[in-house]
């Protein structure tokens, strides 16, 4: 294969130098930033307010753009994307002995009632130990057995 044939996806080359810098501190930023804060950091003393628009031109239809809010610039995703733009965050919470205790219990009894929970257990439940499994959507209620208020565990 040929050094030609690759495909290579090139972006417009007419970007300035100090384009490309402006490009760069914004996209490193945590926040979005002012032109003053911008040049602070760019060491100069001259208005950019023409390479900002440029460039806010230049990544118009792009998959992220280049905004200004309040008088501060930063990338933001395109608004027609932000539907695919969901995040699921996971929570990672630290189970009690007990609460190890009643889903191994759970698990192997299941359906299993609140009080022969708390018959193999030998003690009386603690508060919010089934509660807190209930909320992890970890054991939910089930009604096979002929009694009221059977736990099962969730295959979701």
């Amino acid at each position: 294969m040929k050094k030609t044939d690759f495909k290579v996806i090139k972006f417009p080359s007419n970007i300035s130098i100090l384009e490309r810098k402006i490009e760069a501190i914004l996209f490193a930023a945590e926040e979005p930033l002012d032109e003053e804060s911008i040049c602070e950091k760019l060491q100069i003393k001259k208005s950019i307010s023409k390479n900002l628009y440029s460039l806010e031109k230049q990544y118009i239809g792009r998959g992220i753009n280049l905004v200004c809010i309040k008088k501060k610039w930063s990338f933001r995703t395109s608004p027609d994307l932000s539907k695919i733009m969901t995040f699921k965050t996971n929570v990672k919470k630290k189970l009690s002995k007990a609460a190890i205790e009643t889903l191994s219990i759970i698990v192997y009894h299941q359906p299993v009632t609140r009080s022969e929970i708390e018959e193999i257990r030998g003690v009386a439940f603690a508060t919010g130990t089934l509660e807190t499994l209930l909320e992890l959507n970890w054991v939910r209620p089930a009604g096979r057995k002929d009694v009221p208020e059977t736990y099962t565990i969730c295959y979701d």
